[in-house]
């Protein structure tokens, strides 16, 4: 196990030009801007998409153009590369899962629980990979410890068929990577510990359980396959096919990267881009961050270093940052945020990163964005 510490934290906009757009002072007419994008949008209770045009004169929504059919806000969802799934439950408390893919506009769509007496479940977490989708839950007991369980559902069979998997702990979160569900439960019996428990996905056995200790945030997978656990204080790698413990990486008092709070996250190969909470670094509650775990820095686009106050009151109308992504073909952050007020509506903006980091453009949008699936 190698070990780190994170010993600094550069604020990359500091040094951001700012001219009367907000936009700095060299050229852009020589970067590639051509772009299309897929952004979910939260809007009165749905999920709605909005397809963007992007080029050197800025971006555009194309609504003639929408392959997502308007679903429901989940009460769960999960994103794997190109593809989306969601859990809602029904009045029937049958529960389905729907998996839309962007890179083909396809949907899957399966029916969770059909089983009588299974209204008292209380469904946690859900995962899918390419043919199986997964959920845990939690059976209530009055006269007994309650029992748990991850459900893997067939998506190549129809009817579904699936497996049941009894789980000792508490789930807390499931991720996917190769063949393994990746599950992170807490023993609120005894220990209140929690472990990271490695299931087979094709026939259900438990091939692994590593005891994580307390005061685990989340899990989450990074672009190479490997385990991200996160902690208040350090983050720890593991392997996502042996699970070896491989970098710990320690923060200092006040460097914090603290993605292991953020409610959303986009990771690159070796770079995770999320919202940070701000904390006293800006007037905003969340900020676009960029955590490097090649150097072990984070990475700040604060709203005021690059915009000025007319322009994020005003013309922008920003309230609170919303999702980061990232753009791999351009090298691009997109920034989306929330307008001011209840009108439901939003933007996003595509910043150039360090080391020339640059405010290129901006686009008002009918919903607030979640998501973003570049085309």
């Amino acid at each position: 196990m190698k070990t780190y510490l994170i010993t600094c934290m550069f604020i990359a906009c500091l040094v951001m030009g700012c001219s009367e757009e907000g936009v700095g002072d060299k050229d852009i007419e020589s970067l590639n801007l051509t772009a299309d994008y897929t952004v979910l949008l939260k809007k009165d209770g749905v999920l709605q998409s909005a397809y963007l045009n992007a080029d050197s004169d800025g971006m555009t929504v194309n609504s003639s153009k929408s392959d997502f059919e308007v679903v429901p806000l989940p009460e769960l969802s999960y994103r794997n590369g190109s593809k989306i799934g969601f859990y809602n439950s029904r009045e029937d408390c049958s529960a389905t899962i729907k998996i839309h893919d962007f890179g083909d506009n396809t949907d899957v769509n399966t029916t969770v629980f059909t089983e009588d007496l299974n209204c008292d479940f209380l469904v946690k977490s859900m995962a899918f990979s390419k043919d199986k989708a997964f959920v845990t839950y939690v059976k209530p007991s009055s006269t007994k410890n309650d029992s748990y369980y991850l459900r893997i559902l067939d998506l190549s069979i129809s009817p579904n068929s699936y497996t049941e998997v009894e789980l000792a702990k508490e789930t807390k979160q499931i991720i996917v990577s190769g063949n393994q569900v990746f599950v992170l439960a807490r023993d609120t019996d005894i220990t209140d510990k929690y472990a990271l428990i490695v299931i087979n996905i094709d026939n259900g056995a438990i091939a692994h359980e590593v005891n994580l200790g307390t005061d685990v945030l989340k899990i989450s997978k990074d672009g190479m396959g490997n385990i991200l656990v996160s902690y208040p204080n350090l983050h720890s790698l593991f392997d996502g096919k042996t699970l070896i413990l491989g970098i710990t990486t320690n923060y200092l008092l006040g460097k914090e990267p603290r993605f292991g709070y953020a409610n959303s996250e986009f990771f690159g190969e070796q770079t995770l881009y999320y919202p940070m909470e701000s904390g006293s670094k800006s007037a905003y509650p969340h900020i676009a961050a960029v955590y490097d775990f090649t150097e072990n820095i984070s990475i700040l686009y604060i709203y005021e270093n690059f915009l000025t106050l007319e322009e994020r009151n005003l013309k922008y109308e920003i309230e609170d940052t919303t999702m980061v992504s990232y753009d791999s073909k351009n090298n691009l952050i997109l920034i989306g945020y929330k307008k001011k007020g209840n009108s439901g509506k939003g933007g996003l903006m595509r910043i150039k990163p360090i080391p020339d980091p640059k405010f290129l453009d901006n686009v008002d949008l009918d919903g607030i964005p979640m998501e973003l699936f570049p085309n």
